[in-house]
């Protein structure tokens, strides 16, 4: 091979080589990382220096913050519960495609540069940073289902060493199975951009990999009536997993009605989004479930992706309550982004039944070592849960005290529109906010009930106690 390359052309050696190097993939140890999977601390990269699948390290902190974001949301109608999503979630790096992609995120890149890929992680990788919603893109080709990412039914790109469709359900249910995720929902939007037949091949690989985990059609109409229930009723039914495409796809992509729901929500690339508060025309009294998504592919000559619009934090989406963000190129970094509950290294004490949580100047929540301290009191209407302000005067934390005004109740703001209207509404001024149910071994108080602020009074006063004993002991 090397003699007879040597009597081509130069351009002809280049193109070989640039085949040879876009269609193998030969996976060698100890092979540097780079660009982003560098810098986001993986130490395990195939030949092209990407992250190998389930390699990425996974912060704790960001964990327990975004699993915080979900349970609070658990009663909140389907429909506004946000999910945070990956826009072509299958066309990565870790799983095979855009090997040689040469484009340094972020943009401006410096050119000339190549990304075919949006992302840089594996799904599986992807779902352990806390995205739960992947959109996948089903084809057939080469004698099988595989996931591609084409504009044409040329299918001129789709090859036999694409990942395979039942891989990619596999990957997934797999994720779900492991310990600590059994509770947890993924949302599957299949983009299908031409009808690919072939019904059985695209159906029982859902089946094989989901089984009783999946909320079918026949599920959401016979046990829903046709209505999406809350994800804490979800999860008490045992549903972990759903595959979507819009309302209005055409009639035969729901490949015979079996496993995929119809689902209507709003979609819209980036260049249609504004900040908060104007949110991009998105009102909190929309009841649709919105969706953003970005595109960070670079295609040398004829398309630039970054022009478009791209997505690089999550800030303004939190702060919108846009309920399905979709961003190419999810990395740790970005998904801190996240976060609008807890501020970073908190919770810094033990949570346990008598702690009591305030929001700060900072926007985040902190554990406070001392409930007595006096603070406002963040308040939610009781007609309408996006209408929120803090109370009057200020006082210790307590359930059974409420010092908000009348027609609204002590809550926590549990999405990030929310916590912006207490924000805004404190000046400044640290928050009580009613964290309780979701500590552990809470108990609903009564009047005569042990509430947070008295379990850490009983707490104080024995320690005095023991110290004065302590001391009257030894002098």
């Amino acid at each position: 091979m090397l003699k007879y390359s040597l009597l081509l052309s130069d351009n002809d050696i280049i193109f070989k080589l640039t085949v040879v190097l876009t269609c193998t993939r030969i996976y060698v140890a100890a092979i540097p990382c780079t660009h982003l999977s560098a810098d986001s601390g993986c130490h395990e990269c195939n030949e092209w220096g990407h992250c190998v699948p389930g390699k990425l390290p996974v912060d704790p902190w960001l964990d327990f913050a975004l699993k915080t974001q979900r349970e609070i949301q658990l009663d909140e109608p389907f429909a506004n519960y946000q999910m945070f999503d990956s826009h072509n979630a299958f066309n990565n790096r870790g799983d095979g495609f855009g090997g040689n992609d040469s484009c340094s995120w972020p943009p401006p890149y410096d050119l000339p540069c190549q990304s075919f890929a949006n992302h840089e992680f594996s799904l599986i990788d992807q779902l352990n940073m806390g995205i739960r919603g992947l959109e996948l893109d089903n084809w057939w080709c080469h004698d099988a289902m595989r996931l591609a990412h084409m504009g044409t039914n040329l299918k001129i790109i789709c090859f036999e060493r694409n990942k395979l469709w039942s891989s990619a359900l596999q990957d997934i249910a797999n994720w779900l199975a492991k310990a600590g995720n059994e509770g947890e929902f993924v949302r599957l939007y299949i983009n299908e951009k031409f009808y690919q037949g072939h019904d059985d091949e695209f159906n029982d690989p859902i089946w094989e990999s989901f089984g009783s985990k999946l909320l079918t059609p026949a599920n959401l109409e016979e046990n829903y009536g046709g209505v999406w229930p809350t994800m804490r009723r979800l999860r008490e039914d045992g549903k972990n997993v759903a595959v979507m495409i819009k309302t209005g796809a055409d009639p035969e992509k729901d490949h015979g009605g079996l496993y995929v729901v119809r689902y209507d929500w709003r979609d819209a690339g980036m260049g249609g989004f504004t900040p908060y508060p104007l949110c991009g025309g998105k009102s909190p009294d929309d009841t649709r479930t919105w969706r953003f998504h970005g595109d960070a592919t670079h295609y040398p000559i004829f398309y630039d992706g970054p022009s478009g619009g791209i997505m690089l934090d999550f800030h303004e989406m939190v702060k919108c309550h846009v309920q399905w963000p979709a961003s190419d190129m999810v990395h740790p970094q970005m998904m801190r982004t996240a976060v609008f509950t807890w501020a970073e290294h908190e919770p810094a004490h033990t949570l346990q039944s008598g702690s009591c949580v305030a929001l700060h100047s900072d926007n985040r929540w902190h554990v406070e070592q001392n409930c007595y301290q006096k603070f406002h009191y963040a308040c939610r209407s009781l007609e309408n849960k996006d209408v929120w302000t803090v109370s009057e005067n200020t006082g210790p934390y307590s359930l059974t005290n409420d010092l908000c005004p009348d027609g609204f109740e002590f809550s926590l703001p549990n999405n990030g529109y929310r916590q912006m209207k207490v924000f805004e509404a404190a000046k400044g001024e640290s928050v009580w906010i009613n964290y309780s149910p979701w500590l552990p071994g809470y108990v609903a108080p009564t009047e005569s009930a042990t509430t947070p602020s008295s379990a850490v009074r009983c707490r104080t006063s024995s320690i005095l106690f023991l110290t004065a004993l302590l001391v009257w002991l030894t002098t």
